[in-house]
């Protein structure tokens, strides 16, 4: 075998350059997963508060059909923005699940699926909630925000860099 030093040179820098885009590539993909489950976070948290000041300070009608329930709610503006922010949030989890399959990461997808599911019950206990007006419906959407949250900042603990 002939050795010369610039072929091998060139070589190995094609090698090299091989490497730092897929690392480069990975690293692009893990950022864009951290930047969407801070980013959801966030928005857990803002609906949290949401949640806690239409618990507050949004009374619901007594003896009311639930047609008239939902009406009222989206007459509230501390609830309506509740239910527009629990809608992107259910929209947010499903682009996060797909985005995480995408990759391939089973510690992101395992997040992710596990904070989808959690903001679904949370969803659904939700609708529930303004429509029955019961109080184990508020308990099921604290408890869905709860597993949310955990969810993803699990994701962010063990996906770090």
């Amino acid at each position: 075998m002939i050795f010369c030093p610039v072929i091998n040179w060139s070589i190995n820098q094609k090698k090299r350059k091989d490497r730092i885009n897929t690392t480069s590539a990975i690293s692009k993909a893990q950022t864009g997963l951290r930047t969407h489950a801070i980013f959801t976070i966030g928005a857990l948290v803002l609906q949290f508060v949401l949640g806690m000041i239409t618990n507050l300070y949004v009374a619901f009608p007594d003896n009311t059909q639930p047609g008239e329930l939902w009406d009222y709610a989206r007459s509230q503006l501390p609830t309506l923005a509740h239910i527009v922010i629990g809608t992107l949030l259910l929209v947010s989890a499903v682009v996060f699940v797909i985005r995480a399959a995408r990759e391939s990461n089973r510690h992101w997808l395992a997040s992710a699926v596990t904070g989808m599911i959690a903001i679904i019950v949370a969803f659904l206990g939700g609708v529930m909630f303004t429509t029955f007006q019961a109080d184990a419906y508020s308990l099921v959407m604290a408890l869905g925000f709860i597993a949310a949250f955990v969810a993803y900042v699990w994701g962010l603990v063990v996906n770090q860099r």
